[in-house]
Parts: C-alpha cells; sequence; structure tokens
C-alpha cells in the first residue's frame, strides 16, 4: 500500500488531479442529465476519458493511448460523446503530449488522439466528414504546437540556467585568479620593500652615532623605498577599484637597481638582443623575478653582488639574476618562503620555465618566459 502511495505522489500532481476530478465530475453530471440512451455506461465511459489527466505529466503518451481507446469504445459500441469536460480533456491531452515528451514519441500520442476522434466524427450520424478537418485542428493540431513551443522553451530556458552557472563558475575561477595575482603582487611589492627598509634600519642604527651622514642617507633610502612601495600599493588599489593604472614592467628595472645600490647592494645589469613588444603579465614577471631575487640577496648575504641579465631570443624573454655574497648575513629580518614559490607557480601559468638554486658559491634565480603568455584552457 505504501508503494502505491509513493507512485501516486510521484505521478499524480495535486493539479492534475484537481482538474482531472472537477472535469470527470462534470462529464458524468452532463452525460446524466441527457435523454440519450445508457447514460450509466457513457458517464462511466466519459469520466475514464478525463481521468486520464492523472498522468498527462509523467507518462503523458501512455494517457493519450488510454483516453483514444476509451473514446474508440464510445463512439463505436454506444455513441460520440458530445460532453464538453471530454472535449477539453482532448485538447488538453494533445498539448500535454508535445509539453512533457520528446517530439518523436509525442507524434504517437498525438497522432492516437487524432484517429480516435477522426473515428468518432465519421461514425457520429449528427457531424459531418466536412467538420473532420477543422477538428483536428481544433483539438489536436493547436494545442499540440502550443505543447511544443512551451517544450522549446522550457529546453532553451534550461540551456540558458547551465551557461548561467557555467559562467558563474568560470567568473568565480577568474576572480579566484585575480585575487591571486594581486596577492602575489602584494607579497612581491610588500616584501622588497619592508627588506630595503629593514636593511637600511639596521645599517642606519650601527651608524650612530659615529656615521651621521651614512645614517642620514639610510634615511633617505628608507624614505625611497616607502615612497615607491606606496606607489605599488596605489597601483594595485586602482585595480581593486576598477581604476585603469599603468602594469609596471621591465621598465621599472632601473628604479629597482637605484633602490637596491642604495640598500649597498652591488647591482650590474646586462641586456641582450632586441626588445620585443611583451604581454603585460609577462612584463611583469620578469620584473617581479628580479625584484625577488634582489630581495632574498638583500636578506641573505653580507656585501652581496647581484648580475641581472635580460636576454632577448626568438620571441623569449630569458631572465636571470644570479647573487653571491661572502657570508650568511645576520639581519633579524628573513622571509616567508613564500617567494619564490609564488614566482615558480607564476612563471609557470604563462607557459615558462622556472628553476632556483645554489650553484658553486651562487645563487641562481633563472626563467625562460614566452614574448607571449599561454593562454588559460576554459
Amino acid at each position: 500500500m505504501e508503494r502505491v502511495r509513493g507512485w501516486v505522489r510521484d505521478t499524480v500532481s495535486p493539479w492534475d488531479a484537481a482538474l482531472a476530478v472537477g472535469l470527470a465530475t462534470a462529464a458524468g453530471l452532463d452525460t446524466l442529465r441527457t435523454s440519450a440512451p445508457h447514460p450509466g455506461a457513457r458517464a462511466v465511459l466519459a469520466t475514464l476519458v478525463v481521468l486520464a489527466l492523472l498522468v498527462r505529466v509523467r507518462h503523458p503518451i501512455a494517457a493519450c493511448t488510454w483516453a483514444a481507446c476509451v473514446l474508440l469504445a464510445e463512439s463505436l459500441l454506444l455513441e460520440s460523446p458530445d460532453e464538453v469536460a471530454v472535449l477539453v480533456a482532448l485538447v488538453v491531452l494533445s498539448y500535454s503530449a508535445y509539453a512533457h515528451a520528446p517530439a518523436r514519441r509525442a507524434g504517437r500520442g498525438a497522432a492516437v488522439v487524432a484517429a480516435a476522434a477522426s473515428v468518432s466524427v465519421a461514425v457520429d450520424p449528427s457531424d459531418s466528414l466536412s467538420n473532420l478537418p477543422a477538428t483536428l485542428v481544433f483539438f489536436v493540431v493547436v494545442p499540440a504546437a502550443l505543447g511544443w513551443s512551451v517544450r522549446r522553451r522550457a529546453r532553451t530556458i534550461d540551456v540558458l540556467e547551465v551557461q548561467r552557472e557555467a559562467l558563474t563558475r568560470e567568473l568565480g575561477a577568474v576572480a579566484a585568479e585575480e585575487r591571486a595575482r594581486i596577492a602575489r603582487d602584494l607579497h612581491d611589492v610588500v616584501a622588497h620593500a619592508v627588506t630595503l627598509i629593514a636593511v637600511q634600519a639596521e645599517a642606519g642604527s650601527a651608524r650612530l652615532p659615529r656615521d651621521t651622514e651614512g645614517a642620514a642617507r639610510s634615511l633617505e633610502a628608507i624614505a625611497a623605498a616607502s615612497r615607491e612601495a606606496l606607489a605599488e600599493l596605489h597601483r594595485l588599489l586602482g585595480l581593486l577599484d576598477d581604476v585603469p593604472a599603468a602594469a609596471v614592467g621591465l621598465a621599472g628595472l632601473p628604479g629597482l637597481v637605484e633602490g637596491a645600490r642604495a640598500a649597498g647592494l652591488e647591482v650590474r645589469v646586462t641586456t641582450e638582443g632586441t626588445v620585443p613588444v611583451l604581454d603585460p603579465e609577462v612584463d611583469r614577471c620578469a620584473l617581479r623575478l628580479v625584484q625577488e631575487a634582489v630581495t632574498n640577496a638583500l636578506r641573505h648575504a653580507d656585501q652581496p653582488v647581484v648580475d641581472v641579465v635580460v636576454r632577448h631570443h626568438a620571441g623569449t624573454a630569458h631572465v636571470s639574476v644570479t647573487s653571491r655574497g661572502v657570508r650568511p648575513r645576520l639581519s633579524s629580518y628573513g622571509g616567508s618562503g613564500r617567494g619564490l614559490v609564488g614566482l615558480r607557480a607564476r612563471v609557470e601559468a604563462l607557459g615558462g620555465r622556472f628553476s632556483a638554486g645554489p650553484v658553486d658559491d651562487r645563487f641562481v634565480v633563472r626563467a625562460d618566459l614566452p614574448a607571449r603568455a599561454r593562454a588559460v584552457a576554459s
């Protein structure tokens, strides 16, 4: 019994149940009020036709076949039905065939309804075959066309909903990638500036009170590093506010080198080849690589010497930074270790190759970047 109740709950909607019961009641009363012979049998058959509406959504073809068979039986055994409720049921069933079933199967459902209606008109002495085309158009063709249109619109809405969800996921991925990129840029800017400030602050503290001029130079370097960091932070905040800002790439290398030299770092820069037009992301990544390597040299080596080589060849930018120092630096400021990891991820995302590690008494950071960033597959 519970299985039957579950089937009814899954198959019959409350609206269909109300429609079927209302039309069945109207069909039965309409038949019983007429003076035609066999009113009881006709009422039962009319009610059976209408009750096919109970399963019109979940089983539209079965509902059409059921109603057509009962309609044929009534037309051939008694007389063709003329109850309004039965005619309304035929219209709803023709609509349901195309609204709730694939077009190929819906055609079979509409066909059996059309065949039953044709027989009913043909055997009805009070009707004429000249009315058959109009009957089929009104009771089958028009509602079937309406059902097809509704089903097509529903399918279009489903496709659009799937596309909307896919677009939402894609936009979420793009937003996450943009947040990660901004976080990497923030790390690079803050880490570099704070390292310069920490180095200069320690140097200035060591020079006081003997070398006031040297201490003043350290303070000037701290001020310059702070201004540079603020400018970069304003640029990044402009991105969050959708304010266009020029991306800082290798064109900013002279300023980076000048700041590093002010911190006491010996930096030598070599550029080879014809400089191509680089994608903004590639250009920025190249500068960040040099910035991270210089920052690490300031942190981890005393009296560091850094060689920066930027070589352009065959559509690829080869960037390498080699640093060496006399001994490990005793600065109290250390890094988080995230810089090189983030650089590797950034370079590989652009379609390049990255390596970093000690070579003899030197530490080498190297990347091969394509002039055109690799497109990310969606």
